[in-house]
């Protein structure tokens, strides 16, 4: 399975009082079925906030319209999750999910993320300073599943494989957005220059690639971006990991932290949120 965890919404969407236009969603829905037929099982849609999160972010979800072929982790009514990552999807569908991107540029910020825990299926945090990397990165939020850098801009501070690998030693995975590689010369040298910064950094160990992608011509197959990784010196199978394995990990990781108790207890489901194996064998039980 391929995931892309990193389709934005509109800007606008972020900004108190934001919503997203049924054009907007038309658009949206279009690049999700692009990500199905090019081979993606998962999607996530990425809603990024500037400033302190609250409740009311989360309104921008009520006008989501049907998608084609696909299944969403949470109801269109009411807004509510209904299953997330752990929920089954029928053949030739794809999943759907939520995922909230932080802008933190100063500590309160990153607490008020406990205010919404619970309501996305992923949620990560783009620090702007080394500061806030650091509290990303060493678990100073809990609700934290990705560290997401800006790969377009030069950075004023230094992604260092000691703060970094705190990161990778509680679960957290850092992102690589490839539409900046799609982008002009000088933003190209720019991506090329953090994503191997990143790789550095990480060794190439939790990382995952999203597309960032607000077009369906701006995604890419999963193996043309497996092949990407050369550029910056990251093997085939660390590269194809980042696009399956390692992105289902920071969905597991989400899932762990929201849904269980310390990791060891989950509260119980009703077997219409189970996977469907696990969904059947408790039938068989009974």
């Amino acid at each position: 399975m391929f995931y892309d965890l990193n389709i934005p919404l509109p800007e606008a969407a972020g900004k108190a009082g934001g919503h997203v236009s049924s054009q907007e969603w038309a658009q949206i829905a279009q690049t999700v079925e692009q990500a199905r037929v090019l081979g993606y099982s998962v999607v996530a849609l990425n809603l990024t906030l500037q400033g302190k999160l609250a409740p009311e972010h989360l309104s921008v979800w009520n006008t989501t319209p049907e998608f084609k072929n696909a299944q969403l982790s949470w109801d269109r009514a009411t807004g509510a999750r209904v299953g997330g990552a752990t929920r089954s999807v029928g053949r030739g569908k794809i999943c759907v999910l939520r995922r909230l991107t932080a802008v933190i540029g100063d500590a309160t910020q990153g607490h008020s993320l406990a205010s919404v825990d619970g309501a996305y299926d992923i949620v990560a945090v783009q620090p702007t300073n080394d500061a806030m990397l650091l509290a990303a990165c060493n678990g100073t939020w809990d609700a934290v599943d990705i560290v997401a850098l800006d790969m377009g801009q030069r950075w004023n501070f230094v992604a260092k494989q000691k703060v970094v690998t705190q990161a990778l030693a509680l679960g957290v995975s850092l992102e690589i957005m490839y539409q900046p590689a799609l982008a002009g010369e000088k933003t190209r040298q720019q991506w090329v220059s953090n994503a191997a910064a990143v790789v550095r950094a990480t060794r190439g160990r939790s990382v995952i690639w999203t597309s960032a992608a607000r077009r369906a011509l701006d995604l890419r197959a999963p193996y043309d971006i497996a092949n990407l990784g050369e550029v910056l010196q990251l093997n085939g199978d660390l590269s194809k990991r980042a696009l399956a394995a390692n992105a289902r990990a920071a969905l597991m990781h989400a899932f762990t932290r929201s849904s269980t108790l310390r990791a060891v207890i989950a509260p119980k489901h009703s077997a219409a949120d189970e996977p469907e194996g696990l969904a059947k064998k408790a039938r068989m039980a009974r």
